[in-house]
């Protein structure tokens, strides 16, 4: 469900709002633009948003994050659409196994 919730929001430009766990703690909700939800070279599905508000353990928003979706709880598409974040590089070797990206 999660994963379907994530590639509709990147194929429709969505906001996304959800709480992460981390450390076995739910922290706060988050806001975020997700660009891109790919395999690690790990095995771990993640995805990388540009975080505009709520937690962040490194403080200093808006900023990239990466996602575990495992980790992810209560995610909300939102109606609020968002532009390509700067920074945002569509053939970053990290994506070689994407499952979706802008």
């Amino acid at each position: 469900m999660i994963e379907h919730q994530i590639i509709e929001a990147i194929k429709n430009k969505k906001m996304i709002s959800f709480t992460y766990i981390e450390k076995e703690a739910l922290r706060d909700i988050r806001r975020a633009a997700p660009h891109a939800f790919f395999v690690s070279t790990a095995g771990n599905k993640n995805v990388d948003a540009f975080q505009y508000d709520g937690y962040s353990k490194k403080g200093s928003l808006p900023a990239w994050r990466q996602f575990t979706i495992d980790n992810i709880r209560d995610l909300v598409l939102l109606d609020e659409n968002f532009e390509v974040a700067h920074g945002y590089n569509p053939y970053s070797k990290q994506y070689d196994r994407a499952i979706c990206k802008i």
